[in-house]
């Protein structure tokens, strides 16, 4: 038995296990740091050269593991010849320019896809767990339910009204532009406690945690508004930018983990493709995303969609709230424990 929100605990340590993989995940932060580094406290056009070598040279050497990941375990290469493929890696930004620009396309859509799904996972998994920790109280748990869908449901429109008068008074423009947003999560959580009530009549199950979960999510939509509009907002954005990156870190750090949690059900699943390719794609397409998301145009690399990209993942994740919030109330059993995944599933 394992306990699914610290499931990805356990991914994470089979992850540093990896010494190449560690490697990569190391340069990446570096990479990232250097980036929003760049981003707040410099201006100066050879900084950013060596950063755009930097990235460049990371990312075809990922790209180049990422391929032959494909027909053998990087793992069992020697270093030799992991020493060849960095060589290489080195001319491939140039020599595969204009196709490097058209995989970066699928590493956009493909982080804005696992991005507000482990979001939304992180968040429905938070608030499930808490929901659980109460039921295994058998003689106070419909009292303690009761007061955590009240509260968290009583929360969420304090924090709603809060945030729009807010909005509304100190930041006009930034309060029209997310009034459509605000009114469809909010029409979305009536549709969601009247499924929770719906089920309470029918069969006797409470899905008490659904307002906690309205909480969490609108944290994070939030947040998402803000990084829309924080040139707006804020005067100075530099502390904005390093909170960001903060949080953006951490999320990735759960993507990770989470994923090698489950990379031999997922290898057993996809057939084909290894694990090991699973994870190389997953820190190659965050590297992708977060530089052409911070320099979309810089040295001509000018990738679509990119300034567009935090809308995205605000219409899948409000998308994944609706769909995936509907099928785990429907689903959901009071007090359930995750099971390990093992061979046999």
């Amino acid at each position: 038995m394992v306990n699914y929100t610290m499931s990805f605990i356990n991914g994470l340590k089979e992850f540093f296990r990896k010494p190449l993989y560690v490697l990569i995940l190391i340069s990446f932060i570096i990479s990232w740091f250097l980036i929003i580094f760049g981003r707040t406290f410099t201006s100066a056009p050879q900084y950013f050269q060596f950063l755009f070598i930097f990235i460049g040279i990371l990312a075809g050497f990922n790209f180049l593991l990422l391929a032959i990941s494909l027909f053998k375990s990087i793992e069992k290469l020697p270093y030799v010849i992991i020493l060849i493929v960095f060589a290489i890696s080195i001319p491939t930004i140039i020599i595969f320019r204009g196709f490097l620009i058209l995989f970066s396309l699928v590493c956009l859509i493909a982080n804005t896809l696992l991005t507000a799904f482990f979001a939304f996972k992180l968040c429905m998994d938070s608030s499930t767990k808490f929901d659980d920790i109460l039921y295994k109280n058998k003689k106070y748990n419909k009292y303690t339910r009761i007061i955590e869908f009240i509260s968290f449901g009583l929360l969420t429109g304090l924090i709603f009204i809060f945030t729009w008068n807010f909005l509304s008074n100190h930041f006009q423009l930034a309060a029209r532009n997310s009034a459509d947003i605000f009114r469809i999560i909010f029409w979305i959580n009536v549709i969601l406690i009247i499924i929770v009530i719906t089920r309470l009549v029918v069969i006797k199950k409470f899905a008490a945690y659904i307002t906690l979960f309205f909480v969490l999510t609108f944290f994070y939509i939030l947040y998402i508004i803000i990084d829309l509009i924080a040139e707006a907002i804020f005067p100075d954005t530099v502390g904005f930018e390093w909170s960001s990156f903060l949080i953006d870190l951490i999320l990735f750090i759960y993507i990770i983990g989470s994923i090698f949690d489950k990379i031999e059900y997922l290898e057993k699943k996809l057939k084909i493709i290894r694990a090991e390719t699973i994870s190389i794609f997953v820190i190659l397409m965050k590297l992708v995303a977060q530089f052409t998301k911070v320099f979309p145009n810089f040295q001509g690399l000018d990738v679509p969609l990119v300034d567009r990209l935090d809308v995205f993942i605000l219409i899948i994740f409000i998308f994944f709230t609706l769909l995936f919030g509907i099928h785990s109330i429907i689903v959901h059993k009071e007090g359930k424990k995750d099971v390990e995944i093992t061979e046999n599933d």
